[in-house]
C-alpha cells in the first residue's frame, strides 16, 4: 500500500509540474489526407421560401418559426419574452421538411389531456403597427383536425381563437401557409396595443407520436 502512495504521487506530480519531461516525443503529427474522401460533407439545403424578404419590406419576427429576413425582430429573452410548451405536451425538434429557410419545427405529441404552447411576453409589447400574421403549418395527423391559434393581449392577457381552418389550413399533409388579417382578431376583441402573446396553439387530447409542423411565422403592415 505504502508503494502504491508513492507511486500514486510520483505519477499526480509528473502529471502536474513535469507533463513535457513525462511524455515521449510526439514526432511529425500524422498526415490524413489519404481519408479525406471518407468524411461525407455536411449537406447545406438550399434556403428556400414562398414570399422572400426584399430590402425595405416591413417585416416582424417573434424570434421562433422563422429563419427569413425581417425589419424588425422582438427576440425571446428568457425574462420578459418567452416560449412555453405548455405542460410538457409536446416535444420540439427540428425537420428539413420546410417552407421556408432550411428548417421547420416539428411538433411531436407526448398524449397528455391536451397539447399546447407559444410565445409569452410578461410586459405587453405595442403591436399596432403589424396588421398581417402569416404562418405556415403541416399535418395529416388527426389530432391535427383542429386546433386554436390564440393571441392574448390587455392586462389580464384575454384570450382571443381564431381556428386556422377559416384561413386555409386543411390536413391533408400538405403545407399550408396562412394569411390572417389581424383585424379579425381586434373584431373579436384583441387589442394590438397591449399584446401578452402574439401566437400560442393548442387543442384538447392528442395521441402520442402525431406530428404538426410549424414554419414561416412573421407580420407585416400590408
Amino acid at each position: 500500500m505504502k508503494k502504491l502512495a508513492i507511486l500514486r504521487r510520483a505519477g499526480l506530480a509528473c502529471f502536474i509540474g513535469l507533463l513535457g519531461s513525462c511524455l515521449p516525443d510526439a514526432g511529425d503529427p500524422p498526415d490524413y489526407t489519404d481519408h479525406a474522401d471518407l468524411i461525407p460533407p455536411v449537406e447545406t439545403l438550399p434556403v428556400i421560401a414562398p414570399d422572400p424578404f426584399q430590402p425595405g419590406d416591413a417585416r416582424l419576427a417573434v424570434g421562433l418559426f422563422y429563419e427569413g429576413g425581417r425589419s424588425e425582430t422582438i427576440p425571446i429573452n428568457g425574462l420578459t419574452t418567452n416560449y412555453f410548451i405548455f405542460e410538457g405536451s409536446y416535444q420540439q425538434q427540428t425537420s428539413t421538411d420546410r417552407l421556408e429557410g432550411q428548417t421547420s419545427d416539428e411538433l411531436t405529441l407526448n398524449g397528455t389531456s391536451f397539447w399546447g404552447g407559444g410565445i409569452i411576453w410578461s410586459e405587453p409589447i405595442d403591436l399596432s403597427d403589424w396588421t398581417t400574421m402569416y404562418v405556415g403549418f403541416k399535418s395529416s395527423d388527426p389530432s391535427f383536425e383542429n386546433f386554436d391559434l390564440t393571441l392574448q393581449s390587455g392586462v389580464t392577457s384575454t384570450d382571443t381563437v381564431l381556428d386556422p381552418a377559416a384561413y386555409g389550413y386543411t390536413n391533408d399533409g400538405e403545407w399550408h401557409f396562412l394569411q390572417i388579417p389581424l383585424q379579425d382578431a381586434i373584431d373579436a376583441g384583441f387589442d394590438p396595443s397591449t399584446v401578452r402573446s402574439p401566437f400560442i396553439i393548442g387543442a384538447a387530447g392528442g395521441v402520442a407520436g402525431e406530428v404538426l409542423l410549424v414554419d414561416n411565422l412573421y407580420f407585416t403592415n400590408d
